[in-house]
């Protein structure tokens, strides 16, 4: 069973998300700075609900949470983390807890003119990033320490049945995910070019000897496959 404080730090990972990009920085207690500093994570965040993940809404919640736990009415501190506490008052050691409301206000206000604000933004290489957290799993277990990569003798097809292997039988839950995230990394990035310096050269994944214009290619086709051979769709009606 999952103790208490294990707990609590999945309670709280959307506003863990949404508050470190002020880790190492600090939060700055000038509400231009602060909101500009904010936009990437809110938008990660925003583009996660969208795919089914927590919503801004429930994200400002947590924050809110953290907030009145800081407050000077609180008596305890219902359960926040100890790192979103020690950031909070480590930035703004005088009333932190407005500080959270107001960034809470604006999280919880964002959808509102998220077409204006998408329209006219730049998306950083760690927003971006955020879109791919299983095909970012799978790479880093794949060419990690003892993974698939490290026996010289598989071809990258074969290292691709060695992982299906290793997800069978629950591929239903695991390599669709992968599927649709090569999808769109194809989708985003045109070319070798980009494709390169956003995951090998920015986010320090590999392709092994394949370019990824064929590596991803060859991980949608290769778990598609697979898919279709031995899990044909089934499912229960409501």
């Amino acid at each position: 069973m999952l103790s208490e404080d294990t707990l609590n730090h999945f309670r709280f990972e959307g506003a863990r998300v949404l508050l470190s990009v002020f880790r190492g920085r600090g939060i700055p207690v000038e509400p231009e700075e602060r909101d500009a500093a904010l936009e990437p994570a809110i938008r990660a965040l925003w583009q996660a609900g969208e795919g089914g993940g927590r919503n801004l809404y429930e994200v400002a919640g947590e924050v809110r949470l953290i907030a009145d736990a800081l407050s000077p009415e609180a008596r305890e501190r219902g359960g926040v983390p100890a790192d979103l506490v020690e950031l909070a008052v480590g930035s703004v050691p005088d009333e932190p807890w407005r500080v959270l409301r107001d960034i809470a206000l604006q999280v919880e206000s964002w959808p509102s003119g998220f077409v204006a604000r998408l329209s006219h933004a730049t998306p950083t290489s760690w927003e971006l990033g955020r879109r791919f957290p299983q095909l970012g799993e799978f790479l880093l277990n794949y060419f990690g320490q003892d993974g698939m990569a490290t026996d010289g003798d598989l071809t990258e097809s074969e290292g691709l049945q060695l992982y299906i292997e290793h997800c069978h039988p629950i591929c239903l839950w695991r390599l669709p995910r992968i599927v649709a995230e090569c999808t769109e990394a194809l989708t985003i990035f045109h070319d070798e070019e980009s494709l390169s310096r956003f995951f090998d050269i920015e986010h320090g994944l590999g392709s092994g000897n394949l370019a990824w214009s064929d590596w991803l290619p060859l991980i949608a086709d290769t778990f598609t496959t697979h898919m279709r051979e031995l899990h044909p769709p089934h499912w229960v009606s409501a």
